[in-house]
C-alpha cells in the first residue's frame, strides 16, 4: 500500500511539473507575440437566410485575401497588421458588396452583419441552361448541388439522399455517409426541431433544398473558439433554396393490413425564423412470424431564439413498447477440449414505458460562447423469457431456463461549457462540465432446469432444478470536468494563417454502488439468502488527462499536432466479503488531427487519439452471476483499465466535368489491457461438465477497415453507376482453459450499382457479394466461411404524374451458416395514388414478400463462440394507407 501510495505521489507531482512547464511555454509565447485586427462577419439575404458560399476578398495593404463563408453564412480574417482594408463580397444571385474597414487601437476587433440585395439581372439568367457541379469538397464538408439531381414535385429529402454518392439509407431509415451514421439534422446552419435525421427528411419535400452538406462536425463550441480537435461526429445541413426557410408542415398517416398490421401516425411542425414548435403522436403495429411489437408515443418540442444571441429549447417524449420475439440460434463454443454444440431456441415478451425530458440554452455572441443543458430520462420495463437449449459434443445436456423480471431505470445528466475569445485574436478560453446520475433497480426470477445424459447412452440419467429470487440495485455517478486554453504564436502576416498553443485538461471521476441479493425460492429452502452469491460493492474510477498541442490553420491546410498524459486510478471496494484493490495506470498518447485541401477537386483528412476506460461492474465484481447456471459468471476485482488507440484518414476526390466522385477510408484500432472472457470448463456438483466465465487483461486485439466509394454519372445525372466495397482484417482475444484464443477475423463486400432516374420511370439495381472469414487459434480444423450473394432491383413507373407502380424485387444467396434455411426470393408490390390539391393526400397498397420465402440471418462472434442466428422473419402481407401533407414553406 505505501508503494502504491509513493507512486501516486510521484505520478501527480509529474503532473504538476508538466504543468507548471506548460504554462510557462505559454506566457513565453503569449509575451513574443504582438497585437493583430481582426475581421469577422455573417452574411444574410432580406429573408434573414444565411448566404454559404460567398467569395469574400479583402485587400490588406499589398496583399489580398481570400475566403467563403461557410454553411452559416460566417467568415473570419484575423492577424490583419495594417490599419485598413478594402472589403468585397460576391455571391451568385447577389449584388456586390463593398466596404472599407478602419481599425484603431480602441477597436481591433470588428464584427459585420452584411445583408446582400438579390440581383434581379441575375435571377432573370437563372433559367439559362448549364452544367452543374454535383459535388464541391472543402476541409470538413462534402457539397451536393440538389440542382444537379432530378427531384419531382412530391419527392422527399430522403429520396433526393438516395441519389447522392457516398450517402446510404439503410432498413431501419438510418442515413450513412461512408459507413459512419448522420446524427445530427440542422437546415441553414440552425438546429431544426428535435434534429432527428430519421424523422425530417421522410417530411420535407425535396424540392425546397438547394445544398445538401455532410458535415464533420466537432460542437458549437468549437466552431465558436475554432478549437477543433478529438473525434467529430458526422451533420447533415440542409440549405434551402431563397424563401423556403420557413413554414407550417406535417402529416397524418393511417395503415392497415393482414397479420395485425395497423398504425396510425401525426405530427404538426410549426418553423419560423426564430421560433419552432412540433408535436407527434404514432401508434403502431407489426406482426411477422418471429412476433408483435407495438409501439405508441408521443412528444412536443419547443425552441425560441429569445435574443441575437441566446435560444432556448425544451422537449419531452414518451414511449410505450411492447415486443414478442423468437429466435433460433446455433452457437458452437471451442475449448481445449473441443467443441460444444448448442441448439437455443428462446422466447421473450418485454413490455417498456420511457420519458425523456430535454432542456438546453444556448448563447453565442461575439466575445463568449455559453450552453446548458438538463437530459432526464426514466424508463419502467417487465420481461419474460423461455428458452431451451440442447447441448452436444463435449458437454451433453438438455436446459430449460425461464425468467421475469421487473427493472426501474432513471437517469439523470447536466452539461455546460463556457468559452470565452479575448481581445487578442486567437487567444481564448473554455470550460466545461459534465455530471451523470443513475439508478437501476432490478428484480428478477431465475427457474432453471438442466437434464443430464449418460456416458455414450441416450437415457437422462439425473436432473436439477433450481429458483433464484435475485435484486440488483446499482447507482452510478460521474462528473468530469474540461479546461482548455489557447494562445497564438508566432508573427502572422497573413490574416488566413493561425498559429496557437493549446494546453487543457480533463478530469473524470466515476463512481459505482452496487447492492446485489439472492435468495433461493424452492419448497425446502423458501427465500433463503445466498451469502455467496450475494454483495455490497463500491468501484471508483479516477483519470486525469493533462495534453499540449501546437494547432496551425490556412485556407487549405489545418493540423493540430500534440502529446498527452493521462494518469488514472481504479479503487475497488468489496464490502462482503471485505476486500480492498487499488490500480494505477499512466498512459502518454500522441494527438494528431489533419485536415486538407489539395485542390479544389480533392481532399484528405486524418485522425488519431487514445482513451482510458473502466471495467464495468460485471467485469469487476467478484460474485457470481447465476443467471445462466451452466456458464456462471464471475468478476475480477483486479482487472486493469484498458486503453484504446484510434485512428482514421479519408481521401475525396471528385471531377467537375464529369460529376465522377472517389472516397476512401480507413479506420484502425488498437487495444492495450483489453478486458476478455476467460472461459473454463469445470465440473459441477453432479459429476457434470459446466463453464465459467472469468475475466483477465490480454494485448492483441486489433482491428483495421477500408472501404471506398466510385460514381460516374451519365446524362445529366440520368444515370449513375457506382462501386462500393469495404475489406477488413481484426484479431479478437479471448482466454479458454487460460490459454489464450486469437480469432483472426477477415471480412470483404462488394456492390455494384446502376441507377436511372427519369422523369416517368426510376430504377435502382445493385449486385452484392459478402465474404466474412474467421480463424481460432484454438480450433483443431478450419470452421466454416460466410459467403452471401445478393441481388436487389427497385423500380417505379410514372404512369401520370398523380399515379405510380413500383417493384422491389431481393434474392440472396447464403453459404456456410449452420441453420438450413431456403436461399429466399422476396418480391413486394405497391400502388400510389395522389390527389386533392398539390397533390396532397396519398393512397397505397402494398404486398410484401409475395412468394412467402421471408427469413433473416445474422453471423455473430462472442469469446470463443460462433452464432448463427435466425429471428425477425418477413412474411407475406397486404398493407393499405392513407397519407395526408400539409404544408407551407415560405409565403
Amino acid at each position: 500500500m505505501n508503494r502504491f501510495l509513493k507512486s501516486y505521489v510521484n505520478q501527480e507531482r509529474f503532473k504538476v511539473q508538466l504543468l507548471v512547464v506548460t504554462l510557462n511555454l505559454v506566457f513565453v509565447f503569449s509575451a513574443s507575440s504582438q497585437s493583430y485586427n481582426r475581421l469577422n462577419g455573417t452574411l444574410k439575404d432580406s429573408l434573414n437566410k444565411p448566404i454559404p458560399e460567398a467569395i469574400i476578398q479583402i485587400i490588406a495593404g499589398s496583399d489580398t485575401l481570400s475566403d467563403y463563408s461557410d454553411y452559416r453564412g460566417k467568415f473570419n480574417f484575423s492577424g490583419i497588421v495594417v490599419p485598413q482594408v478594402f472589403l468585397t463580397i460576391k455571391a451568385m444571385g447577389y449584388l456586390t458588396y463593398r466596404r472599407k474597414i478602419n481599425f484603431s487601437n480602441s477597436q481591433r476587433s470588428i464584427s459585420l452583419q452584411a445583408l446582400l440585395e438579390a440581383d434581379a439581372n441575375t435571377l432573370e439568367e437563372v433559367v439559362i441552361k448549364a452544367n452543374v457541379n454535383p459535388i464541391r469538397l472543402a476541409k470538413d464538408t462534402i457539397e451536393y448541388n440538389a440542382a444537379a439531381f432530378l427531384v419531382r414535385e412530391t419527392d422527399r429529402v430522403e429520396d433526393l439522399l438516395k441519389q447522392l454518392p457516398g450517402i446510404i439509407i439503410d432498413s431501419e431509415g438510418k442515413v450513412l455517409s461512408m459507413g459512419r451514421i448522420l446524427t445530427k439534422l440542422r437546415i441553414n446552419g440552425e438546429d431544426f426541431f428535435t434534429n432527428n435525421v430519421k424523422e425530417f427528411i421522410s417530411q420535407l419535400p425535396a424540392d425546397m433544398i438547394a445544398k445538401v452538406q455532410v458535415i464533420n462536425d466537432y460542437g458549437d463550441e468549437a466552431n465558436f473558439t475554432g478549437v477543433k480537435t478529438g473525434e467529430s461526429q458526422k451533420m447533415l445541413n440542409l440549405v434551402t433554396k431563397p424563401g423556403r426557410n420557413k413554414g407550417n408542415f406535417g402529416n397524418t398517416s393511417i395503415n392497415g393490413g393482414s397479420n395485425q398490421r395497423y398504425g396510425l401516425q401525426t405530427n404538426a411542425n410549426v418553423w419560423r425564423e426564430k421560433k419552432q414548435i412540433g408535436i407527434k403522436g404514432n401508434v403502431i403495429s407489426t406482426n411477422n412470424a418471429a412476433g408483435l411489437n407495438r409501439n405508441i408515443s408521443t412528444g412536443i418540442n419547443y425552441r425560441d431564439k429569445l435574443s441575437q444571441e441566446i435560444t432556448g429549447s425544451v422537449a419531452y417524449s414518451f414511449d410505450n413498447v411492447k415486443n414478442e420475439n423468437t429466435q433460433l440460434d446455433f452457437i458452437e463454443t471451442l475449448n481445449s477440449l473441443g467443441t460444444i454444440y448448442t441448439i437455443d431456441s428462446s422466447e421473450r415478451t418485454g413490455k417498456s414505458n420511457k420519458h425523456n425530458l430535454n432542456w438546453n440554452l444556448q448563447s453565442i455572441g461575439q466575445k463568449s460562447y455559453f450552453q446548458a443543458g438538463v437530459i432526464g430520462s426514466f424508463l419502467h420495463t417487465n420481461d419474460l423469457y423461455n428458452g431451451s437449449a440442447t447441448q452436444t459434443g463435449v458437454i451433453r445436456q438438455d436446459q430449460l431456463n425461464s425468467s421475469s423480471s421487473k427493472a426501474y431505470v432513471p437517469d439523470f445528466n447536466l452539461n455546460a461549457a463556457w468559452a470565452y475569445r479575448f481581445k487578442k485574436v486567437g487567444r481564448n478560453l473554455s470550460v466545461g462540465i459534465i455530471a451523470k446520475n443513475g439508478i437501476s433497480d432490478v428484480n428478477e426470477e431465475l427457474r432453471s432446469n438442466i437434464s443430464y445424459y449418460e456416458t455414450n447412452n441416450p437415457r437422462i440419467a439425473k436432473d436439477s432444478l433450481l429458483n433464484r429470487l435475485v435484486d440488483t440495485r446499482n447507482k452510478s455517478r460521474n462528473i468530469e470536468t474540461s479546461f482548455r486554453f489557447s494562445e497564438p504564436v508566432g508573427n502572422r502576416k497573413d490574416s488566413l494563417v493561425s498559429k496557437n498553443m493549446d494546453i487543457y485538461y480533463n478530469f473524470q471521476f466515476e463512481k459505482n454502488d452496487n447492492n446485489l441479493l439472492t435468495r433461493v425460492n424452492n419448497n425446502r429452502f423458501n427465500k433463503r439468502v445466498v451469502d455467496s452469491l450475494s454483495t455490497i460493492y463500491t468501484s471508483k474510477f479516477i483519470s486525469h488527462l493533462i495534453g499540449l498541442s501546437y494547432r496551425y490553420g490556412s485556407e487549405h491546410l489545418s493540423y493540430s499536432l500534440g502529446i498527452t498524459a493521462q494518469p488514472n486510478l481504479l479503487i475497488v471496494e468489496n464490502e462482503k466479503p471485505k476486500s480492498s484493490v487499488n490500480h494505477a495506470g499512466f498512459n502518454v498518447t500522441p494527438v494528431v488531427n489533419l485536415s486538407m485541401v489539395l485542390s479544389h477537386t480533392t481532399s484528405i483528412n486524418f485522425t488519431y487519439n487514445g482513451s482510458s476506460m473502466a471495467p464495468n461492474l460485471s467485469q469487476l465484481q467478484p460474485v457470481p452471476n447465476t443467471r445462466n447456471l451452466q456458464n456462471i459468471v464471475v468478476g475480477n476485482p483486479n482487472l486493469k483499465s484498458t486503453f484504446n488507440h484510434n485512428s482514421s484518414f479519408n481521401f475525396q476526390n471528385n471531377n467537375p466535368k464529369n460529376g465522377r466522385s472517389l472516397m476512401l477510408g480507413i479506420n484502425s484500432n488498437l487495444i492495450q489491457d483489453q478486458v476478455v472472457s476467460n472461459i473454463i470448463l469445470k465440473q459441477d456438483t453432479l459429476n457434470s461438465l459446466k463453464q465459467e466465465t472469468r475475466f483477465e487483461n490480454a494485448n492483441g486485439a486489433y482491428s483495421i477497415d477500408a472501404l471506398y466509394s466510385w460514381s460516374r454519372p451519365f446524362e445529366e445525372n440520368k444515370y449513375n453507376l457506382e462501386f462500393r466495397g469495404n475489406m477488413g482484417f481484426a484479431n479478437y482475444v479471448s482466454l479458454t482453459d487460460g490459454i489464450l484464443n486469437n480469432n483472426q477475423g477477415f471480412n470483404f463486400m462488394q456492390s455494384v450499382m446502376m441507377r436511372m432516374n427519369q422523369k416517368g420511370f426510376t430504377l435502382s439495381t445493385d449486385a452484392n457479394y459478402t465474404y466474412n472469414s474467421n480463424r481460432y487459434s484454438l480450433a483443431l480444423t478450419n470452421l466454416r466461411d460466410v459467403q452471401t450473394y445478393e441481388f436487389n432491383l427497385n423500380t417505379k413507373s410514372y404512369i401520370n404524374p398523380t399515379f405510380s407502380i413500383g417493384l422491389d424485387a431481393s434474392k440472396r444467396i447464403y453459404k456456410g451458416y449452420s441453420i438450413n434455411i431456403r436461399n429466399p426470393f422476396l418480391i413486394n408490390l405497391s400502388l400510389q395514388k395522389s390527389f386533392l390539391k398539390k397533390e396532397q393526400a396519398i393512397i397505397k397498397l402494398q404486398a410484401y414478400d409475395l412468394l412467402n420465402q421471408g427469413n433473416y440471418l445474422m453471423r455473430s462472434f462472442a469469446n470463443n463462440s460462433i452464432i448463427d442466428s435466425r429471428n425477425n422473419q418477413i412474411t407475406r402481407y397486404l398493407q393499405l394507407s392513407f397519407t395526408i401533407n400539409l404544408q407551407q414553406f415560405g409565403g
